[in-house]
């Protein structure tokens, strides 16, 4: 059997689309549409019915997909026995993951929505970051928790070890500009309503948040690690923030197709087991 075929299955199966398989892999839909039947010829059975203006799997389908994507799985294993992995992380814990050989790191985007992309596409392999998303082709995995904290420099004129809540409304705000599901970072994680803030900056770094506060008399909401990374070089307070916030969840994010690849496995431990160490 043609293991393109196979392959192009997969995808297709993955986006329940002929068109969006397309897209994926670089192709007309003539030609997806084509190697579908080439294999249903093979196997005998339809492996697609149309569903209102998309597709579905029929149940003969379903079944092979998890053969499929098992030997695929096992092929792609043997290929990549060796491999460099590319890992997307959230900018706070970029500062206390250490070095791992054969994995290289990349800041992730604020527009989260481009991860999955990314991942579909193996451009990256695994994603760490506070996002969750419903889609069965990715695995969600929880590894850390940590609190939210404000920041503010040594010497602010206001503030010294503590933060009210009226204070904190008072205060202007470094703001981070990542939304997802249209929610700000701090909306995802509230347990209040958060009321409008006076903006003094946005930006898509929190690097460049504690810059900048460390010359201003702003404040900012960032994670407790990364408060504590930077609070002594730069002469920051780190104060407990006065709203009602759930701590931050990081998550593992990564495609199916790597659930049981043994390197990818091993990977995420040994990233795990550092987080570990900072609980």
């Amino acid at each position: 059997m043609d293991l393109n075929l196979v392959s192009t299955f997969l995808i297709v199966a993955e986006y329940q689309s002929y068109t969006k398989a397309a897209q994926h892999m670089g192709l007309t839909q003539p030609a997806v549409s084509s190697a579908i039947k080439r294999l249903e010829e093979v196997i005998g059975k339809s492996l697609f019915v149309k569903k209102g203006r998309g597709i579905e799997l029929t149940p003969h389908a379903f079944q092979l997909m998890g053969q499929f994507r098992h030997g695929i799985e096992s092929i792609e294993n043997a290929i990549h026995n060796i491999e460099r992995f590319h890992i997307a992380c959230s900018e706070p814990l970029l500062h206390i993951i250490q070095p791992i050989d054969q994995v290289s790191f990349q800041e992730s985007p604020p527009d989260k929505s481009g991860l999955f992309e990314e991942l579909r596409q193996q451009r990256i392999d695994l994603a760490i970051d506070t996002i969750l998303v419903k889609d069965a082709s990715f695995v969600i995995e929880e590894v850390f928790r940590e609190p939210a904290v404000v920041i503010c420099r040594q010497d602010h004129p206001r503030i010294q070890g503590t933060l009210t809540k009226t204070q904190f409304y008072k205060e202007k705000h470094c703001l981070f500009i990542g939304r997802w599901n249209n929610l700000t970072g701090v909306e995802q994680i509230a347990r209040e309503p958060i009321n409008e803030r006076k903006v003094d900056l946005v930006t898509a770094s929190n690097a460049s948040m504690a810059l900048h506060i460390s010359k201003r008399d702003s404040i900012a909401i960032v994670s407790s690690s990364f408060a504590h990374q930077w609070a002594s070089a730069l002469r920051l307070q780190v104060i407990d923030c006065p709203l009602k916030l759930d701590p931050i969840p990081y998550y593992f994010i990564y495609h199916r197709r790597s659930l049981n690849n043994p390197k990818h496995t091993q990977l995420r431990r040994t990233i795990k087991a550092q987080l570990e160490v900072k609980t």
